[in-house]
């Protein structure tokens, strides 16, 4: 009678292994939106499926990202949703403070690739001390140039340089030997939008040791040596030396434009992001592509201001990552999918279908990757280390248009370095409340 009975409990607990599901939600779709992400996926799940005994949905949507961002939302705040979130990381603080995620931390002692996320990779994904997101791709920024151009110039390749005045003096050389050539080319400007923020304002700012945003308060920095160190760099480029095109930055269109002007050999150097390498200038991208683009663009890593205590190289990122939900009835089981989907044969697997800028050492450092793509995986093993992100809060993109709009106003020379500082320093306060704001030395 007992062996009958435990037969039984034994056919219970099986057929309730069985019955598990987790679910997994992608701002994808087969043949659509980042297929390559649902054909990823096709690939392991069922393996994954085997193994574990459970059933592995992948709900696709490929929609807008607002309206994922909004479905997301809705789903967890009527007590459901899927168990695995694939998400943008600059939702992480806005998604942590309102509760819509749960932190991982205990789940991440359990995944062994944990251990190989750069330090800068799992801020990304932290906050307030603790853990939301595992960061699945992001992309670097830094300094494309043209080696042709630099060979006329006489300046020796590959370069790097060490600080703010290297760029300025290599500027100047350009400037002098190839007249019609735009020296430097970093994003200035309401014009450029949200390029100005995060390809040229933070890499500025970051290299000064500054920030937007000081994590520690909790408060929006409106006035700091690195702001006004920050602007006086973009003065000296655009106004006091003209080692950029100021007017440019302002004319509508400005960002077709300077990708146009880049294509035909008219800028030398390009703070821009990974993005600019593999889209904008791809070989296949009839508008802006170099058929040559291996040989003929070089990249070097963006460094900090040069004073004691800079940082020696900047970058700032975005990216995607996986992310739980709250209302998630079996962490046990996500703990066990997540820590397979981030075996290395998976990812490696997933860099076949979409090259991706790795934000773990053992994938950047893999010689598979860099025979796949050496720019990826060049980039990512110097750059990722040296990487942050924005402060995604709901006010940000407020708070960005005011950075973009102090840039403007010193290139374009309708206010000084002073004013503009102080005009910021009054919108920023108008947005987010006295309370909320702060001073720097």
């Amino acid at each position: 009678m007992k062996r009958w009975i435990c037969l039984l409990i034994v056919l219970l607990l099986a057929i309730f292994v069985v019955a598990e599901k987790i679910s997994i939600i992608a701002n994808a779709i087969k043949g659509g939106k980042n297929t390559q992400v649902v054909e990823w996926f096709e690939k392991f799940l069922p393996d994954i499926e085997k193994e574990l005994g459970i059933q592995v949905e992948l709900i696709q949507t490929g929609i807008k990202d607002e309206d994922f961002k909004a479905r997301i939302v809705l789903d967890i705040k009527g007590g459901g949703g899927a168990d695995i979130l694939w998400i943008d990381g600059f939702w992480v603080p806005e998604f942590a403070e309102a509760g819509y995620l749960r932190p991982i931390d205990d789940i991440l002692e359990t995944v062994p690739a944990w251990k190989y996320y750069y330090d800068s990779m799992k801020a990304m994904g932290s906050y307030k001390g603790k853990t939301y997101l595992v960061p699945a791709s992001t992309d670097v920024r830094m300094i494309y140039y043209n080696k042709e151009l630099f060979k006329k110039a006489g300046i020796p390749l590959p370069w790097q340089p060490k600080n703010w005045e290297d760029i300025i003096k290599t500027a100047r050389i350009i400037k002098e030997k190839l007249p019609g050539v735009i020296p430097l080319q970093i994003n200035a400007g309401t014009e450029m939008g949200e390029a100005t923020t995060m390809q040229g304002f933070f890499m500025v700012l970051l290299g000064a040791g500054g920030n937007l945003y000081d994590w520690e308060t909790g408060k929006w920095i409106v006035n700091s040596s690195a702001l006004r160190d920050t602007l006086n760099f973009y003065k000296q480029i655009y106004v006091d030396e003209k080692l950029g095109d100021a007017e440019l930055q302002v004319s509508p269109g400005a960002r077709e434009k300077t990708f146009d002007l880049f294509r035909q050999e008219k800028i030398a150097m390009y703070v821009e992001g990974t993005w600019m390498y593999t889209s904008v200038l791809n070989p296949n991208n009839p508008s802006w592509g170099f058929p040559d683009r291996d040989e003929r663009i070089g990249w070097a890593a963006m460094p900090g201001r040069g004073k004691p205590g800079d940082p020696e190289f900047v970058s700032i990122s975005g990216g995607t990552g996986f992310a739980v939900n709250p209302n998630t009835k079996n962490p046990k089981l996500v703990a066990e999918v997540l820590k397979r989907i981030l075996y290395v044969e998976p990812q490696l697997s997933y860099f076949t279908l979409k090259p991706f800028v790795s934000p773990r050492s053992d994938l950047a450092d893999s010689c598979w990757t860099v025979n796949k793509d050496r720019f990826i995986a060049e980039t990512s093993r110097v750059l990722v280390k040296y990487t942050t992100f924005r402060p995604a809060f709901p006010v940000y993109p407020e708070i960005s248009f005011q950075a973009q709009l102090l840039t403007e106003r010193v290139v374009t020379k309708q206010m000084t370095v002073e004013q503009a500082l102080k005009e910021f320093a009054t919108e920023v306060t108008h947005i987010v409340g006295k309370q909320n704001v702060i001073e720097k030395p």
